[in-house]
């Protein structure tokens, strides 16, 4: 008995060391967007160039999971169009809107994701609906209401909101990409449904490969390439492998316990790298929408079987 508890001792230690890990990193890469952004690497170059750093070790993790043994056609569109959803829409969504707002605003707004993906599975019968749910998912709604409308302490108008708008589309991509992928969580490796979604969505972002992608990697400064380095890396590939420690050594209704931090310590991150303003309203939001998705997921997240619990953390994740 006792190797067997050291040894998981041992898991445990390396899920809290990883989640805490994971949570920093995909905190902190939405200021990393908004730098190079700044910086004036287009939103579309600043996706292709993360996902190519990523892709040899997403065909490595998929190589060494020897696949998606018993793959059948339905479940490969299944993959194709997750894929294109995370890969392209997310990240386009994401990066563009990131373009007219706050690193903070954007983190915030992405964390409807879960309450997006709720509200899919309870329109599609996949889940069932209650008041606290309802409540819950309401609270976090008017928290980006609020973050969208007063966040920054400038006056409403369309140019304040232009930028959170666009980025409302990355958690509705994200919340169909679970949605989608969610009869697959029960046959396949999460970590390998991950490469392979990736993977095929990268083909999704050759169309709009061009020439100041060429550019960008001619004239890439050390600066940026540290950037680009921390999101294909870090924040795309080992964030996944590490997420996947974490959710394996504690189970998913413990490590989705972790998420909830991304988008107050993204919100902080802003503010002391990129200057970014903390106004009483952009912290009354955040507290809502943390909130708001906390007690739906709450409630949802009480002991689910296998099959659940496993939908309930993939859906958790940000993909930032």
């Amino acid at each position: 008995m006792q190797p067997a508890r050291a040894l998981s001792d041992a898991v445990n230690r390396r899920a809290h060391l990883s989640l805490p890990a994971v949570v920093v990193v995909w905190a902190g890469s939405f200021s990393v967007i908004k730098k190079l952004l700044d910086d004036g690497v287009a939103a579309g170059d600043i996706a292709i160039l993360r996902y190519t750093i990523a892709a040899p070790g997403f065909a490595y993790v998929l190589w060494r999971a020897r696949g998606l043994p018993g793959l059948t056609r339905g479940d490969a569109a299944r993959v194709a169009s997750a894929g294109l959803l995370v890969v392209v829409g997310y990240h386009m969504f994401l990066n563009v809107g990131e373009r007219y707002t706050t690193s903070g605003i954007a983190a915030l707004v992405v964390a409807l994701a879960p309450g997006m993906t709720m509200i899919f599975a309870f329109a599609l019968g996949l889940d069932r609906v209650s008041l606290e749910r309802v409540v819950g998912l309401a609270v976090a709604f008017v928290g980006v209401a609020i973050v969208v409308a007063f966040g920054t302490g400038s006056d409403l108008s369309f140019e304040s909101a232009k930028g959170p708008l666009i980025v409302l589309g990355a958690p509705l991509a994200f919340a169909l990409y679970n949605v989608i992928l969610k009869p697959l969580f029960s046959r396949y490796d999460l970590l390998a449904l991950t490469a392979a979604s990736s993977l095929v969505g990268m083909v999704g972002l050759v169309p709009i490969v061009r020439g100041s992608t060429v550019d960008t990697i001619i004239d890439v400064t050390a600066s940026e390439a540290v950037l680009l380095l921390y999101l294909g890396v870090l924040a795309t590939l080992l964030g996944y492998i590490f997420w996947n420690v974490g959710l394996k050594g504690l189970g998913p209704t413990r490590a989705v316990s972790y998420t909830y931090a991304i988008s107050p310590l993204a919100v902080t991150f802003g503010a002391i790298f990129l200057d970014e303003p903390v106004t009483v309203w952009l912290a009354l939001g955040a507290l809502l929408v943390v909130g708001g998705i906390a007690a739906a997921q709450g409630v949802s997240l009480a002991q689910p079987s296998g099959t659940v619990a496993r939908w309930r953390s993939a859906l958790s994740r940000s993909a930032s």
